[in-house]
């Protein structure tokens, strides 16, 4: 079984000024010395992410395989901090994503050219098995080539569904946003449900929302939301403002 831990909570949201936010999940797997980590996340969440590690007495030369569930922004530009692990990349999205023109919102293009012709790379398709027990699932929309991942651990699976499916929203609804083919997108949640139903006690991790189970056929969250924003619109550092954005998990209220 691998211990998993979720490094950085994704979370469910974008401004209608400022775009989006590109709050992802990452996520640590840990079994012996194998060290995963399934996407990495934008540039803000670096020092995050090395607090992380060192708390768990790691570090990013620890990390030996990185598994990227698209190529976009805010869940590959930092791929680059981990020298010796295998990046894990759908051959699908990197042929489509090499392709794009420069400039555009979504593929970091100077970090997807480096990593295409980096050492460190390994392509994969459709139903590969990266390692045993974990398991690569196209399941396009959002992205061309899109992979979601399961986990095989021992008696339930995790399920690592990307922006596939960000957010509980997303899942029940059979609704998204911000995906390059709707019905593309709409096929690979049902897929996910699929995947979701198979084991009990099964767990997904969504690409911008914290992990659910399914409880009586129904999504509910299994670790609490933190969420907040700090700003400053004041005249000192020290005068500043706090707004929470976590909200209290329906698992949470059950157990009350």
């Amino acid at each position: 079984m691998y211990d998993y831990n979720i490094f950085i909570q994704g979370f469910p949201g974008k401004s209608s000024t400022h775009g989006g936010l590109g709050w992802s999940t990452v996520t640590l797997l840990s079994r012996n010395d194998q060290h995963i980590i399934i996407d990495v996340g934008s540039f803000g969440v670096r020092p995050l992410l090395l607090d992380k590690l060192e708390a768990r007495g790691l570090s990013p030369s620890d990390i030996s395989m990185v598994l990227l569930t698209h190529t976009h922004w805010d869940h590959c530009v930092n791929w680059t901090m981990f020298p010796n692990a295998t990046i894990v990349v759908g051959q699908v999205d990197m042929d489509w994503a090499i392709n794009e023109p420069p400039g555009g919102w979504h593929v970091p293009e100077l970090y997807v050219k480096e990593l295409n012709s980096s050492p460190q790379i390994r392509l994969v398709n459709d139903s590969e098995e990266i390692v045993p027990g974990i398991v690569a699932h196209q399941t396009k929309g959002h992205s061309p080539g899109h992979l979601a991942y399961t986990v095989d651990n021992g008696d339930y699976d995790l399920i690592f569904s990307g922006d596939a499916a960000k957010n509980r929203a997303e899942l029940l609804s059979r609704n998204v946003d911000m995906t390059l083919d709707l019905s593309e997108s709409q096929h690979s949640i049902e897929y996910l449900w699929s995947l979701w139903k198979k084991r009990e006690n099964s767990i997904l991790v969504p690409g911008h929302d914290i992990p659910l189970k399914l409880v009586n056929g129904e999504p509910v969250y299994v670790h609490e939301r933190e969420a907040d924003l700090q700003y400053w619109f004041s005249d000192t550092l020290e005068d500043y403002t706090t707004i929470e954005l976590a909200e209290e998990s329906k698992l949470a209220k059950q157990s009350k």
